[in-house]
């Protein structure tokens, strides 16, 4: 199995720093994105040792048995929600840090992802764009019990940002962990919200569908979504095998 991906970051207009991280290792298949948050620089330190300690689990990981490593992986995750915490917990000005998280195995069977908070995963299949994640956020919850009706309200509901899971939080952690069967061409796209903020999904799907590259439609996207005046760190991954 041989994988091609991508990866860009941006700081956005009007941050100070970037707290996004991402980590791409090809040779195990193995992808993933944080957006840290927390004061000073609180919210970079727990994306990066989020990202650090799961890249080092993962890389210990079994992936001949597509359901065990679905339960590894979420105990892996399980367990960097611990080290995460505990830093925080040690510390007056890392205090209160956490992150979101979202992440995928690329097995020869499956495609194996999983989530915290509100940074997506989508997937690319003969040219249609599908959302497989479900923000753990207060705009998700707004709309499943009916008090917004259309997404498209989400620009005008005032706390469509403010996330009910986060990794290093609290010293427990529920991530959603699913399987999904990869087909010839999938192509899956891992992001933060500073670009799912500003750009739809039909307006994603037809910049992935219209670039010749992986790198052509990063740039892109990020590109648009500065135009559209997103002002948060923007961060992207895209993967699909060769």
């Amino acid at each position: 199995m041989e994988l091609q991906s991508f990866g860009l970051s941006d700081i956005g207009l009007s941050r100070r720093n970037n707290e996004d991280v991402w980590a791409a290792l090809n040779e195990i298949g193995f992808f993933a994105i944080a957006d840290g948050m927390g004061g000073h620089k609180a919210g970079e330190v727990a994306a990066s040792e989020a990202i650090e300690h799961l890249c080092t689990s993962a890389k210990k990981l079994e992936t001949t048995d597509t359901f065990r490593l679905a339960l590894d992986l979420r105990c892996a995750i399980e367990q960097a929600n611990h080290w995460v915490y505990r830093l925080g917990q040690g510390s007056d000005l890392l205090t209160g840090m956490g992150t979101t998280l979202c992440c995928l195995f690329w097995t020869p069977e499956a495609v194996i992802y999983a989530h915290v908070g509100d940074s997506r995963i989508y997937r690319l299949r003969k040219e249609t764009l599908e959302l497989l994640t479900k923000d753990h956020s207060l705009f998700t919850r707004w709309i499943e019990s009916g008090k917004l009706a259309e997404e498209s309200e989400e620009t005008s509901f005032r706390y469509k940002n403010v996330i009910t899971r986060a990794v290093g939080t609290s010293s427990k952690v529920e991530p959603e962990v699913a399987v999904a069967l990869h087909q010839p061409g999938d192509l899956y796209l891992l992001c933060t919200d500073g670009l799912t903020d500003v750009l739809g999904i039909d307006e994603i799907q037809t910049m992935l569908n219209r670039s010749p590259t992986l790198e052509s439609a990063a740039h892109q996207l990020i590109r648009r979504a500065k135009i559209k005046g997103s002002s948060d760190n923007m961060t992207l991954l895209l993967i699909r095998s060769k």
